[in-house]
């Protein structure tokens, strides 16, 4: 099975089907953009190298950089902590991929976890005291979940949130070449977002019974209180990023073949009857996440055949794209 499939399996929640391209996650490149009073940088994995490695590259398309070149390792799934200090991401480093941190150049690696299972999607706590993960958690049978995780920014205290094996969950036969399945259940509980007041984590997750479509669930930071994300109606949705200044969630939703974006209020009590699609074309967009002031979106799409990184406004206009070449880019995070 190759890297990129490895991580893929990780963090995609419901859409097992997508090629392994799709995950880790045609205008010209944008030369003038700079985000609203911040100069930020946007993190993202690419194979650019011939390997799997994290890149930085300027909100403006310039400055491409890489924050590694050892070719013995696979580095993906980047996240910025709160300062934009220091960039949290998923490597096979040691053997198994596990949760590290570095700085934004690539110096200072230190492995935070050490599990049985492969981890990946680290998510900072808007106060940056707490990291959320999604990670594998084997049953006694050998079956296989993804579980979310959280622990203390250096590392400390890790604890299990979710526990998918106690779930109904729809019964149906894994995608060819899957391991993460259950007797033939897809049991997924991944992509972890923080309320702007770090007090709750939004995921994915497929508990309500569609193992193609997952839900939005909510949870407070401890695990505790796990419901449905809104009253009485569900909200589909899978990649979930929740942005600390408009209170404003960023999803994907659609099939296999083709995912759009769309954004959700928050603030609601019936956030689904809010949601937008801003993404309307032939194209596959995917790894939506927010720009430090909630006015841009960053995501993937496949509208100029590779996957590569663009950037629009918070209503779907006006779309930049950033990379440019024959690599795959996925999973942009932006400071």
């Amino acid at each position: 099975m190759s890297n990129f499939r490895l991580l893929k399996l990780l963090c995609l929640t419901g859409l097992l089907a997508l090629t392994l391209s799709s995950l880790f996650a045609c205008a010209a490149p944008a030369t003038s953009y700079k985000p609203s009073g911040l100069p930020g940088s946007i993190a993202f994995s690419s194979n650019r190298d011939n390997n799997i490695h994290i890149y930085t590259i300027n909100p403006d398309g310039t400055d491409i950089r890489s924050t590694s070149s050892d070719n013995r390792t696979v580095d993906g799934l980047p996240r910025w902590s709160p300062d934009g200090s220091k960039i949290a991401f998923s490597s096979n480093q040691s053997g198994n991929y596990q949760i590290w941190t570095m700085n934004a150049d690539g110096s200072d690696r230190r492995k935070l976890t050490d599990l049985k299972g492969r981890s990946a999607l680290p998510r900072w706590s808007p106060d940056g005291s707490k990291i959320a993960f999604t990670s594998e958690v084997l049953s006694t049978e050998g079956d296989v979940y993804l579980e979310l995780f959280v622990m203390n920014a250096d590392g400390g205290d890790v604890r299990q949130l979710t526990d998918g094996s106690t779930w109904p969950v729809h019964e149906e036969p894994a995608p060819a070449g899957d391991t993460h399945s259950h007797g033939g259940r897809l049991v997924l509980n991944s992509v972890p977002t923080w309320s702007p007041d770090s007090s709750k984590i939004l995921f994915a997750s497929n508990r309500g019974g569609d193992a193609i479509s997952p839900t939005l669930y909510i949870m407070n930071a401890d695990g505790s209180d796990q419901r449905n994300f809104g009253l009485l109606i569900g909200v589909d949705g899978s990649e979930p990023d929740w942005s600390p200044v408009t209170n404003q969630i960023v999803c994907v939703r659609g099939t296999a073949a083709k995912g759009d974006i769309w954004v959700i209020d928050a603030s609601s009590p019936f956030p689904t009857l809010t949601a937008r699609k801003i993404t309307e074309n032939i194209h596959d967009n995917r790894n939506p996440v927010w720009s430090p002031d909630g006015t841009q979106i960053v995501f993937v799409s496949d509208a100029n055949v590779n996957k590569d990184i663009f950037i629009m406004n918070a209503d779907g206009s006006d779309i930049r794209r950033l990379t440019d070449g024959k690599s795959t880019n996925l999973n942009p995070a932006w400071r």
